[in-house]
């Protein structure tokens, strides 16, 4: 059974690929599709297709583009161009790397699986002529750690037994699963969303001269040892070896040394380890305990050598948060920084023993950075703005354990106590504090700037230009997204109807209301409460 990787940017399209073509009669398993280039070489290294079937036209990365970075990777990957476009210089492109076959839409189905044939053909003459058959060993074990099926998971470790020279089946083995993560630094935080890099930039940091360097390695330091990647940054290890192999203490000076070749120091190493197994039936359980023994480092520090999981089970409920943030509040406005660290220091002390779930987690720490946020909002200006104004859940959920959220909701209070010391406390700065109280008290009423204007007796333009100039937004800016921030609380109240709540952050028109919310928040009304609820 040969696996095949599908790409097409129509979902159409991309649907009769992977439902009505005959795959498994063809004796091939689809084990991933994507909907662009892009997507789809994020996908190659996980899932190791032996062939990968694209169309041609594609946004972001198209499928030639795609083709080349994919032979870079896994230069025996064999590639299938689909188009609807029978131009010459597609053919010609294709062929010049190394394209396995090319045919147009709409595809005969006939033609394919005759395709398909030769490209499977091609496939078992370079697995015969490769040396050892290392790469063929590390496809099977990774379809052996992720098939669901038994049956089919006996089929596949009785191929990969005879292949397995170096490991014994009388023998107990082991397996470690090893994860590459950012470090938790607060500076490094800083600097990176300062630099605009994307969420989780740092994350993937295994190369693939680093992974090589990474199973060189363990080859020395084991008996025996084959090093999947199974996701960025991210490598399964099965291995036997003598009875110092099975030590907490071994495994900690060979993270260190993994650490050296694979990241330079620059990162944290977490290694999950499995109790020893015997009998290779058990592959997919060893796999499956070294990967819950990693996902313990969301309770751990990062960084370690874990060997024995918790049984119990991650709570699943929210954890309090209108007392830290009040804490934190209080300490800020003092400029208090011993007792901020001091606050957080408790609370996520809390989420750690409690075992709160990873995404109740996330979300507890995003309610209490939105609590201070909307507290300190005169405080959000100039570079700052864009500092602590972040999209939180993009960032948080690319981060690995609870003491990475701590280092970012620490980084966050550093950032306020550094703006509130900072502070204008200039006429200009007090005015536009005055128009942020009168818009928070006055929301929900019919709000003009000229109303404003009276209340602190300017004119009109000279309001707007101090409050552009003290906040780095408009007042109608300012006062949209305070009444679509309310919105967004009513709509967690489902007695409530969206013309209701309209009507309470004052706007007559829900039509109206339903297009300035969709703007902000990237759904309609009823589409965000489904999403909260």
């Amino acid at each position: 059974m040969y696996t095949v990787l599908l790409v097409d940017d129509e979902a159409i399209e991309l649907e009769t690929l992977e439902h009505y073509v005959p795959w498994e009669q063809a004796g091939i398993q689809v084990v991933g599709t994507a909907r662009n280039g892009k997507e789809a070489l994020a996908k190659l290294t996980e899932l190791k297709p032996d062939i990968i079937v694209t169309d041609v036209r594609m946004p972001i990365m198209d499928g030639l583009e795609f083709g080349r970075r994919a032979k870079q990777i896994d230069k025996s990957v064999k590639i299938i161009y689909l188009s609807g476009h029978n131009e010459f210089q597609y053919i010609k492109s294709a062929l010049n790397i190394e394209a396995a076959g090319y045919l147009l839409k709409p595809i005969d189905m006939e033609e394919l699986l005759v395709l398909l044939e030769k490209v499977k053909k091609k496939c078992e003459e370079e697995q015969l002529a490769s040396e050892g058959g290392g790469w063929r060993l590390e496809k099977l074990l990774l379809r052996i750690v992720r098939e669901p099926s038994p049956d089919k998971r006996l089929e596949w470790i009785r191929q990969w037994e005879k292949g397995a020279s170096g490991f014994l089946s009388h023998q107990a083995f082991g397996a470690a699963y090893m994860t590459l993560e950012p470090p938790a630094l607060l500076s490094r935080s800083v600097d990176r969303i300062a630099s605009g890099d994307p969420p989780g930039a740092t994350s993937s940091i295994l190369t693939e001269e680093a992974a090589e360097a990474a199973r060189n390695l363990l080859k020395r330091r084991l008996d025996a040892a084959i090093v999947l990647e199974t996701g960025p940054s991210t490598l399964f290890i099965l291995f036997q070896g003598k009875p110092q192999h099975w030590e907490t203490a071994y495994w900690e000076l060979l993270r260190e040394e993994l650490l050296a070749v694979t990241a330079e120091g620059e990162a944290f190493a977490t290694i999950g380890l499995s109790g020893p197994y015997k009998g290779f039936h058990l592959l997919k359980e060893a796999f499956e305990e070294s990967q819950r023994c990693n996902e313990e480092k969301l309770y751990r520090q990062a960084g370690s050598v874990i060997r024995s999981c918790s049984e119990e089970t991650a709570k699943q409920s929210d954890i309090p948060v209108d007392a830290a943030s009040a804490s934190l509040i209080a300490a800020v406005q003092a400029g208090d920084a011993e007792r901020v660290a001091h606050v957080l220091d408790d609370w996520f002390s809390s989420m750690r023993q409690e075992r709160i779930e990873r995404n109740f987690a996330v979300r507890a720490v995003i309610q209490l950075l939105t609590i201070l946020e909307q507290h300190f909002t005169s405080l959000m200006v100039g570079p700052l703005r864009e500092q602590l104004l972040a999209d939180h859940w993009k960032e948080l959920s690319s981060l690995p354990s609870i003491t990475h959220y701590h280092a970012y909701a620490l980084r966050f209070c550093s950032e306020l106590l550094k703006a509130a010391a900072e502070r204008d406390i200039d006429r200009h700065q007090s005015v536009a504090e005055q128009i942020i109280k009168l818009i928070t008290e006055r929301y929900h009423l019919p709000l003009t700037v000229e109303d404003i204007a009276k209340e602190v007796f300017l004119s009109p333009n000279y309001v707007r230009t101090i409050f552009k100039e003290k906040t780095g937004e408009t007042i109608l800016d300012y006062l949209t997204r305070i009444r679509m921030n309310h919105a967004s609380e009513l709509l967690k109240d489902r007695s409530l109807k969206v013309r209701e709540i309209a009507h309470r952050v004052s706007y007559e028109n829900v039509s109206y209301f339903c297009s300035v919310f969709q703007k902000h928040k990237g759904s309609t009304p009823n589409e965000y409460r489904k999403l909260q609820l």
